[in-house]
């Protein structure tokens, strides 16, 4: 899994990276049956013996080609997507750099398992968009004095076994002598009931006075995890008895950032990550579906602007804060490229311009949102249904 270190550096590289460039994107998803016996390999091969250019080879340096293959002979563990680039400076020094995720890209034809293969300027903002707006997730695992931390992020999940020691010394030391005091028995030992016919419990009483501490200093570590680890989502699992009382302890903005509490795994005390894994997604997807109906509801009561010719105009003049489209966006629009005005309409055009230059949208919506500084939003399944059905297929929030 790529931390939030890893991330910012190789957004970094990519971005530094100087025309003319290799930009490839191929679906390598195993479970996709076109995909049999690395079938994609050889839909990536075919597509890159169109481009001439990177065939080039001298006595003293292999061709780009040539790198590109050993770098997609490589066996990885199963990913759904490939991200590739490469270049060869005027010295022969060569960069690739590949790139497998466990979610689909938002680039045309990826989902029906085509490769997109391009030579020149670098194609690198579907992936510098997936690797800064997918969330990163925290799911923490609470079984009365025990607990595990878990960071999801783009399909992948792993545990964190020492994220609170690392993060806090004296807290980390508090939280386990108070776990180890109550694993212990010694709460039982000391709160025996000793009169015949007591009929309070001064076990259950102090056990929950001691879990109380123990969830306090828990709190406060898990609050300096999650900014540690640029962490905004958060799910709770364990059985309300012992979630509620956690989640009562957690100060209002952590309240915020959770996004599910639910039940514990299969196996409570030595829970199998994929079962995490499984039964979190789901509530992750939700989540994100219902978000996405709320921005749509925003829009709708702000009042946003909506349809295409509306929208691409209000992008160029700034006023967009966030825009809304479906994830296999392929809408054509019209550019002035000398001037470099775009219209839904070409005739519009016409009257500024001599030359009229068709695109298509979904090539150019990520430049464009980070140019104009506009959050992208894509939206699928009902989602999508409700923006083409009420919103002409594309619609924004308003920033004024």
């Amino acid at each position: 899994m790529l931390k939030q270190k890893q991330t910012n550096e190789l957004i970094e590289s990519l971005s530094a990276l100087e025309a003319p460039v290799l930009s490839v994107y191929a679906d390598i998803n195993p479970a996709n049956p076109d995909n049999k016996g690395g079938g994609w390999r050889t839909r990536v091969k075919n597509a890159l013996k169109d481009i001439p250019e990177i065939h080039k080879r001298t006595e003293h340096r292999e061709s780009l080609y040539d790198a590109v293959l050993e770098l997609l002979a490589e066996e990885r563990p199963a990913a759904r997507t490939m991200a590739l680039f490469a270049r060869q400076n005027h010295l022969g020094k060569t960069f690739v750099e590949r790139v497998d995720l466990q979610v689909d890209l938002p680039v045309v034809d990826l989902r029906q398992g085509r490769v997109e293969a391009r030579w020149g300027e670098p194609y690198i903002m579907p992936l510098v968009y997936a690797l800064d707006e997918y969330e990163r997730t925290a799911v923490l695992h609470v079984d009365g004095a025990s607990w595990r931390f878990f960071e999801l992020y783009m399909g992948e999940i792993e545990e964190c076994d020492d994220v609170f020691r690392e993060i806090d010394e004296e807290d980390w030391k508090e939280l386990k002598e108070a776990a180890e005091f109550i694993l212990s028995g010694r709460v039982r030992e000391k709160t025996e009931p000793t009169r015949a016919g007591d009929t309070k419990d001064p076990y259950k009483k102090k056990r929950a006075t001691w879990l109380h501490k123990l969830y306090v200093r828990l709190s406060r570590l898990l609050e300096k995890a999650l900014r540690a680890l640029h962490i905004d989502r958060l799910v709770i699992m364990g059985d309300e008895d012992e979630t509620g009382p956690f989640y009562n302890v957690l100060p209002k903005h952590l309240r915020q950032k959770i996004v599910a509490r639910i039940h514990n795994p299969k196996d409570e005390k030595a829970p199998d990550i994929a079962d995490i894994k499984a039964r979190v997604e789901p509530v992750l997807e939700a989540a994100e579906r219902e978000g996405e109906m709320a921005l749509l509801d925003e829009i709708r009561e702000q009042p946003g602007i909506w349809g295409l010719e509306p929208v691409i105009d209000a992008l160029q003049i700034g006023q967009l804060d966030t825009l809304v489209v479906p994830f296999d966006l392929d809408v054509k629009i019209w550019t002035c490229p000398d001037l470099g005005f775009l219209a839904a309409d070409p005739e519009k055009l016409k009257e500024v311009c001599e030359e009229v230059e068709e695109l298509n949208l979904g090539d150019h919506i990520f430049a464009l949102a980070r140019d104009y500084g506009t959050r992208l939003e894509f939206v699928e399944g009902e989602s999508k249904d409700r923006l083409m059905r009420e919103f002409e297929g594309i619609a924004a929030k308003r920033r004024w």
